[in-house]
């Protein structure tokens, strides 16, 4: 009998195909919404301290121009030549007559001077010189941690000069990076229509609409190189993270780990006995190297490729051997080779340069996220790609409070016109962070053109100066969770980034009026940047000072749409 026939039967299998057609969207969009979930609040919990990390790494492309901008003493240096090497070394076993091992790194187009690491037999630190390349003549710059801040703080959340609690911090960078990560995968699950997304923008829109669009460009735009940094930087720190694996290969008879063995296998270096180690800050002094003979046998074998640096110590067996070290930039992978010469006779002892699989992999990676192979043009697009991954997750940040007050707002006249405590607590942390921390980045810079060369922890001083700087801003921004509050701190950040090329004419010899004629880019393009950051931080807080909130109705309505147009700056 057909169905037609039967209609109790056309029910029972039109009620019985209903779930079949229905089951599968439903699990699709229940599987997207809880993914959304996790997109929003894996963004959210450490969003702030994320924006903090991507924004100091990416500056940290130019860490090597930041540390010639805050120690202006290096300017004027004249050119390396094939004795640079030689004449350090004499220059330092003059003003070091005990030196026990030392680590010269030779002069490049983004740092004139030689850096000297040395230290003696009785000094278990290491102590930095930095020469004139041509005379070996020490040059006294001024006390800073320059653009080693920005690196470091980056990775370990540095707080001061000494590094306390550099373990504690790349715990909670990894955290964090984690979650940065699942963000991203995440985020590509959420969004449907993601290829359609990148080429939509419509900030004439206005609130949440405009946010949405903007988060979604930046994010879509240069999303291979967000997954590559994050994933990069959880690798590079992988012994720390995940160290069963380690722990399970190299245990030792006596069931300890021994991490040195595995460290040694993945540089490509033979390990020593740790007793003789302990004891190397008793070892003799090291004799005078011959240097000239070991840099042309290691150009020969790298066909006149650069040398980056050379380091001279004793090895277990108490002999002197003198590391060469191909320079970092000409390659991708990091961990450049090495030749390992007698200190003595100056003949080859051994060349390292590991070519496993997994050593190559990890390798490429560790060099892809710090970008030492890049010249000028690489390092400016790595520096847009890192500005729009901070604009990924700023945007993020104000969406989350734009969209609470646009729920809000859709409750009608009953919605109370004070702002609740979660939303304030997240509007004026954005406040604080996103226009507090560019702030606080100038102030770090003004400060070490303004305080006294001979300041006593000077470099320390300088953190302070960035520190207090950021809280106050944070503070501000809980105190004033609105329009003003973004705008007063984004107008401060505008004056003290468009100051700092005055403040450097004012103090210094490196001004614009005479890098720029002498062609001298390296520091022309610093003062050049910051005086664009400034005009466009500066257009930004006018564009929020002249801009009114819309009023969509009167009553509490109204006061509920200005709310939401103060709380998310207006835009």
């Amino acid at each position: 009998m057909s169905s037609a026939a039967n209609p109790s039967a056309a029910i029972s299998a039109t009620a019985a195909n209903i779930p079949a057609r229905s089951k599968k969207p439903n699990d699709r969009e229940g599987f997207r919404q809880a993914m959304s979930w996790l997109h929003t609040w894996a963004g959210l919990v450490l969003g702030w301290l994320l924006f903090a990390i991507f924004l100091t790494g990416t500056l940290s492309f130019f860490k090597s121009e930041f540390n010639l901008w805050m120690q202006p003493e290096m300017h004027g240096l004249p050119a390396a030549d094939a004795h640079t090497a030689e004449k350090a070394l004499a220059a330092l076993h003059k003003k070091v007559p005990g030196v026990t091992q030392w680590i010269m790194r030779l002069p490049d187009e983004r740092d004139p001077a030689v850096t000297v690491l040395w230290r003696d037999s009785g000094n278990g630190r290491f102590e930095t010189l930095h020469m004139n390349p041509q005379t070996g003549e020490v040059i006294e710059g001024r006390r800073t941690m320059g653009g080693e801040f920005f690196y470091r703080f980056h990775f370990e959340l540095r707080t001061a000069q000494k590094g306390r609690w550099a373990l504690e911090g790349r715990w909670v960078v990894g955290v964090a990076t984690l979650l940065m990560f699942i963000a991203l995968l995440t985020g590509v699950v959420t969004h449907r229509r993601i290829f359609k997304d990148f080429f939509t923008f419509r900030p004439g829109k206005g609130g949440q609409r405009a946010w949405l669009d903007a988060h979604n460009v930046t994010g879509v735009l240069v999303l291979p190189f967000y997954l590559m940094i994050t994933f990069s930087g959880l690798m590079i720190f992988h012994t720390l993270y995940l160290p069963s694996g380690i722990a399970t290969a190299y245990a030792g008879p006596d069931g300890k780990v021994d991490s040195a063995a595995y460290f040694a296998e993945m540089q490509g270096d033979k390990p020593e006995r740790s007793a003789r180690r302990a004891r190397g800050m008793q070892q003799p002094p090291l004799p005078v190297v011959p240097l000239a003979t070991m840099m042309e046998t290691a150009r020969q074998k790298w066909q006149d490729g650069r040398i980056g640096s050379i380091q001279a110590r004793r090895d277990a067996q108490g002999q002197v051997v003198v590391e060469v070290t191909r320079h970092d930039g000409d390659r991708l992978q990091y961990r450049p080779p090495r030749m390992v010469f007698d200190g003595v006779t100056a003949q080859p002892m051994d060349y390292i340069d590991p070519a496993g699989a997994a050593i190559q992999t990890y390798g490429v990676l560790y060099g892809l996220h710090m970008a030492r192979f890049a010249g000028p043009g690489m390092r400016w697009a790595l520096l847009g790609f890192g500005l729009l991954g901070s604009l990924m997750i700023a945007s993020g940040l104000v969406l989350w409070s734009v969209k609470r007050s646009s729920q809000a707002q859709r409750k009608g006249a009953s919605a109370p016109t004070r702002m609740p405590v979660g939303e304030r607590l997240v509007a004026g942390l954005n406040i604080g962070t996103l226009a507090g921390l560019p702030l606080a980045c100038a102030v770090y810079l003004a400060s070490n053109r303004l305080l006294p060369l001979g300041l006593e922890g000077r470099a320390d001083a300088e953190l302070a100066c960035f520190f207090t700087t950021w809280g106050l801003a944070v503070v501000w921004g809980l105190l004033v969770p609105r329009r003003k509050g973004w705008t007063v701190v984004l107008a401060l950040a505008a004056l003290a980034w468009a100051a700092l090329p005055v403040l450097n004419a004012i103090t210094t010899h490196t001004h614009l009026g005479i890098t720029l004629p002498a062609g001298e880019w390296a520091w022309a393009g610093m003062d050049l940047a910051f005086a664009g950051t400034g005009a466009l931080l500066g257009a930004v807080a006018w564009h929020l000072h002249r801009r009114k909130p819309a009023m969509a109705s009167q009553g509490k309505a109204g006061a509920m749409q200005a709310r939401t147009t103060e709380a998310t700056a207006g835009v």
